[in-house]
């Protein structure tokens, strides 16, 4: 009796966690003292895409990751081409070199409570704050690990240990006598079915090799 009432729970609680994990779509804008950019991020359990739009909302790149299996493909629409990313799993800069603080520093963003986490690297003369908040984001920690490989933006954000369910809502970089550098802001966040064939490369799309 108590194996059955051990092996249900294990059960419900696997069915849970998957149903509370993140399922829908993300959008965010990226400022620099150069160029906007706007991406919106597609998330169904373990597959991910990325689409980024110019300042015009003309699609420049797409991004397809599967997170269980550990692949990146990038895709060019204008082209129609797509590559395969080899993942580094090369080690990357030492983590003693930064500085990392979960500060007690709160603001409302879009009606959500976020803290202010803070990443310092003076070698690089930079610092990144991230406004975060908690909730169901599970894919967010596996995401830029593999991100990371195609785009630098989330580096100093890996550095930080424990956000599992944790997702910036508000990113600034500044160097460290506080000019700003790069501002990434979320503009939408909706729970909705994305299906499936959002993540598949397009019959038509040519693959192009390292």
């Amino acid at each position: 009796m108590v194996n059955f009432l051990l092996s249900f729970l294990l059960v419900l609680f696997s069915i849970n966690s998957d149903a509370e994990s993140f399922e829908g779509s993300i959008k965010m804008v990226q400022k620099t003292c150069y160029e906007t950019s706007y991406f919106t991020y597609f998330v169904n359990h373990e597959n991910v895409r990325i689409d980024k739009f110019d300042v015009n909302h003309i699609p420049t790149q797409s991004i397809i990751i599967n997170l269980k299996d550990k692949q990146v493909h990038v895709l060019n629409p204008h082209k129609k081409l797509f590559t395969k990313v080899d993942i580094n799993s090369t080690p990357s800069d030492n983590n003693n070199d930064f500085s990392i603080l979960k500060t007690e520093n709160s603001k409302l963003i879009d009606n959500h409570l976020c803290y202010q986490w803070r990443v310092k690297n003076k070698e690089s003369n930079t610092e990144v704050a991230y406004w975060v908040i908690q909730n169901n984001f599970y894919f967010f920690e596996e995401l830029i690990e593999l991100l990371n490989s195609v785009d630098n933006s989330f580096t100093y954000f890996e550095k930080i240990p424990e956000t599992q369910g944790f997702f910036p809502l508000l990113t600034v970089e500044r160097t460290l006598l506080r000019k700003e550098k790069n501002r990434l802001s979320i503009l939408q966040i909706n729970n909705e079915k994305i299906e499936e064939n959002l993540f598949k490369i397009p019959n038509n799309f040519k693959l192009v090799r390292n």
